[in-house]
């Protein structure tokens, strides 16, 4: 995992936070206003956790807030891709965690 790390970070600029059964890579970027926000690029639960208390995600959601305050962002981005293989699951995930679509 160590050398993925690194290539993501070398080609996307993004970090890689990293639990059992998952993993994210997030960028900090600035909006039109020069404000900060966390960017998350990929999020991995594997399959046989998804469909548990999904103790993984909370745990990267929480890995990722860290990071973002960590580097006073004001926000947390990312994308559901709706043509993707369980796609409604995630987008049910990101409106219970208190995301929000725009």
């Amino acid at each position: 995992m160590e050398l993925f790390r690194e290539y993501v970070k070398e080609r996307e600029g993004c970090e890689t936070l990293v639990i059992d059964n998952g993993f994210l890579t997030a960028r900090i970027d600035k909006d039109e206003r020069g404000n900060k926000f966390l960017f998350i690029n990929d999020f991995f639960v594997s399959k046989k956790d998804r469909k548990k208390i999904r103790h993984t995600a909370i745990k990267l959601l929480a890995k990722a807030k860290t990071l973002a305050l960590k580097n006073d962002c004001l926000k947390i981005c990312g994308v559901v891709w709706t043509d993707t293989l369980n796609a409604t699951e995630s987008l049910k995930a990101n409106l219970y965690y208190g995301y929000k679509v725009v």
